[in-house]
């Protein structure tokens, strides 16, 4: 007998997106970028961030950390890592006696694209970064209240669309979020969806420090959710879906931060 089942979200693709996926053009796999703003037209149907009304009265500091947002994302959009096709494959196959044999197959990107681009997207994730997401988001935030103009409410509307959605990412895994949206909009029960319990910042600081960046806080932890085989490549996948997600969410408003300096520079 052979079962074949899908996500919740599958029942939901393909979808029609409002812009092109932001940076597609720079990565061997387009289809997968694609696939990861469906989700986010989904979830939260982001408005083009090209369309983002600009703004003046950027300092020279403000303008230089933008710049480096910007910069970073353009060389994290072309990452290995986001252009991956991997994952991974458990097969279960029952011998004639009624035993059952399992086997795991994790395809992943290299370790050093890995770590690599773990070093590169702390720069935009985390808050103590000079030109992180958060930094950039205020810089944009203050130009938007000081400045008077008939674009003013809708800047700020569109800011904080932007800005809720960085919240839920950094809280839940996309595809979570994308389950629990197709199952509240067909009445379909929630209670039993997979990955609800993931927790995408604890999961980022064990593997940033318990072994990517630093090998320290977190390494024993890190070592005891990954103490087998299974749990090793299920962790991994987690961890490395957090980093796709929110790097595209960082792409995506990379080109806002665009639009916004645009008569500036």
């Amino acid at each position: 007998m052979q079962i074949t089942a899908t996500e919740f979200r599958a029942t939901a693709l393909p979808q029609p997106l409002r812009f092109p996926p932001p940076y597609a053009d720079r990565t061997t796999n387009p289809s997968g970028y694609s696939y990861w703003w469906q989700l986010f037209k989904i979830v939260f149907d982001l408005p083009d961030p090209r369309r983002f009304p600009s703004l003046r009265g950027f300092s020279t500091d403000e303008l230089a950390v933008i710049k480096r947002y910007i910069a970073c994302c353009e060389e994290l959009s072309e990452s290995t890592v986001l252009s991956s096709r991997g994952g991974i494959r458990l097969s279960v196959q029952r011998a004639p006696d009624g035993s059952q044999k399992e086997k795991l197959t994790a395809e992943f990107p290299p370790r050093e694209a890995i770590r690599g681009t773990t070093v590169l997207w702390r720069q935009l994730y985390s808050n103590e970064e000079r030109a992180s997401y958060t930094k950039v988001r205020k810089i944009i935030g203050r130009r938007i209240h000081d400045t008077l103009d008939s674009e003013r409410d809708r800047r700020d509307e569109v800011q904080r669309r932007w800005n809720r959605a960085h919240g839920q990412l950094r809280a839940y895994l996309l595809t979570f979020l994308a389950d629990r949206t197709v199952c509240e909009a067909r009445g379909w029960s929630t209670d039993m969806l997979p990955n609800a319990d993931v927790k995408p910042e604890a999961l980022v600081r064990l593997f940033q420090y318990g072994d990517l960046i630093h090998w320290g806080e977190g390494a024993e932890e890190l070592g005891h959710l990954s103490n087998d085989e299974f749990n090793h490549a299920w962790n991994t996948l987690r961890y490395l879906e957090i980093v796709i997600q929110l790097s595209h969410f960082y792409l995506g408003y990379s080109l806002l931060a665009k639009a916004a300096i645009s008569q500036s520079t």
